[in-house]
């Protein structure tokens, strides 16, 4: 399928998530993240907080795709997919 301006369509926008440092593991500074896929089903306990492994494609500040990227993520960043369905995952 197209867009209407001719260009191949991308499909559905996969939701980009905007971490502060303090929201992932493990690196440094805010990490934005389209999010491809989240184990709901095997959350991390760390200090009385739950964390999810989430898989996505790491996207720089200035816009361009800087590749696939996994990591931990703290649990209520994760709120706004649990019950959008643009999520994927078990």
């Amino acid at each position: 399928m197209r867009e209407r301006d001719g260009r191949p369509n991308a499909g559905p926008a996969r939701p980009v998530l905007h971490l502060a440092e303090a929201d992932y593991r493990f690196g440094s500074g805010t990490l934005h993240l389209a999010v491809t896929h989240v184990r709901w089903s095997a959350p991390q306990n760390e200090a009385g907080e739950l964390w999810y492994e989430v898989d996505g494609i790491e996207i720089a500040d200035d816009g361009r795709t800087v590749g696939p990227r996994s990591t931990l993520v703290r649990g209520s960043r994760l709120r706004t997919l649990m019950n959008t369905g643009r999520h994927m995952g078990s």
